[in-house]
């Protein structure tokens, strides 16, 4: 299987690779450079909604964006995944941390839900929170995706 992704500022695409290779055994296709819409931007919130950014991918898609995104309810996402399509901000992360966000919404792509173990899925509501949790699948996700 191949993602392609976007992104609205180059990313390190080989790490990414890299890392969607080790956990789920899948490779990228570098789909270029795709503007941000204005009807997704919040202006009171200077963030996009990260709803609204979905349906400008096709299914199998991870978009890397440098702005801040969020959905209701949420001050903030580092990504969101729906309807086989994936978005990740890059805004709130420093570089050695998103290719670990991307493994995290593309599990969820696959079906994985967040995890309680030491694990990728875990859930991160902060920058510590995504340092500390480790770039893998734990072997119960794996399990789940009949990767063992």
């Amino acid at each position: 299987m191949k993602f392609k992704v976007y992104y609205t500022k180059r990313v390190d695409l080989e790490t990414i690779e890299k890392a969607l290779r080790e956990n789920f055994d899948v490779a990228i296709e570098d789909a270029g450079f795709l503007a941000l819409p204005k009807n997704a931007l919040n202006r009171l919130r200077q963030q996009y909604n990260a709803i609204l950014l979905l349906p400008h991918i096709p299914p199998y898609s991870i978009w890397i964006v440098d702005k801040d995104i969020y959905v209701d309810k949420m001050n903030f996402v580092f990504g969101i995944a729906w309807q086989r399509k994936a978005i990740i901000s890059t805004y709130r992360l420093p570089d050695e941390i998103i290719p670990k966000e991307v493994v995290h919404e593309v599990g969820h792509i696959f079906g994985l839900e967040h995890c309680r173990n030491h694990c990728v899925m875990q859930f991160s509501n902060s920058l510590t929170e995504a340092m500390a949790k480790p770039s893998k699948l734990c072997n119960e996700c794996k399990r789940k995706l009949k990767l063992q």
